[in-house]
C-alpha cells in the first residue's frame, strides 16, 4: 500500500510542476498589457497588446498587407504599424492582442503578429473541473481495488470441504 501512495505523490509532484511551467509560459509568452501598461513603462522587448481598434482609424494595403491603426485601451491610444501576414481579424471596434515592439523614438508599436482574445481564464477552468474529479475518481477507485487486493491476498486459499456423503 505504501507504493501506492509513493505512486500518487509522484504524479501530483509532476501535475504540479507542469502548472508551475505553464504559468511561467504564460508570463513570459502569453501575457497581454493594456496600452496604459505598454505607455507607463516602456517595454525593450517583444510584448503583446490588448485594445480595440479605433473606429475610422484603420487603414489597410492588399497588396502589401501592411495597416496602420490606432489601439485602444481603457483612457490611452496607441499607434501601430503593421506588416505581416494578411490579416483575417483586423477590423475596426474589435478587440485584438497584437505582438511586436514599442518605438518610443517615433511613438509608434511595430507590430507583426494579430490574434483574437483568448479566454484563457474559460479555458482552465474547464480543465479543472473535467480533471480534478476524474483524478479523484481514479484515486479512490484505485485505493479501493488495493485494498480490495491486498485483503484477498492476505486470506488463507481456498480448501474444498470434505464430503460426508458415504460413498457406499
Amino acid at each position: 500500500m505504501k507504493w501506492f501512495y509513493v505512486r500518487w505523490a509522484g504524479m501530483l509532484l509532476i501535475v504540479l510542476i507542469l502548472i508551475l511551467l505553464n504559468i511561467r509560459h504564460y508570463e513570459n509568452d502569453l501575457r497581454s498589457i493594456s496600452p496604459e501598461q505598454l505607455l507607463a513603462q516602456p517595454p525593450t522587448q517583444m510584448v503583446r497588446v490588448i485594445g480595440r481598434v479605433q473606429a475610422g482609424s484603420l487603414v489597410y494595403d492588399p497588396i502589401s498587407h501592411a495597416a496602420t491603426f490606432v489601439l485602444t485601451g481603457e483612457r490611452e491610444k496607441i499607434n501601430v504599424q503593421y506588416h505581416g501576414e494578411a490579416p483575417e481579424n483586423l477590423r475596426e471596434l474589435k478587440t485584438l492582442v497584437i505582438s511586436g515592439r514599442w518605438e518610443p523614438s517615433i511613438s509608434q508599436f511595430e507590430a507583426h503578429n494579430i490574434s483574437l482574445v483568448p479566454n484563457y481564464g474559460f479555458v482552465a477552468s474547464a480543465y479543472l473541473v473535467g480533471i480534478i474529479p476524474s483524478g479523484l475518481f481514479l484515486f479512490g477507485m484505485e485505493r479501493k481495488v488495493a485494498l480490495l487486493y491486498n485483503k484477498i491476498k492476505s486470506t488463507k486459499p481456498y480448501e474444498p470441504e470434505e464430503s460426508s456423503i458415504d460413498q457406499g
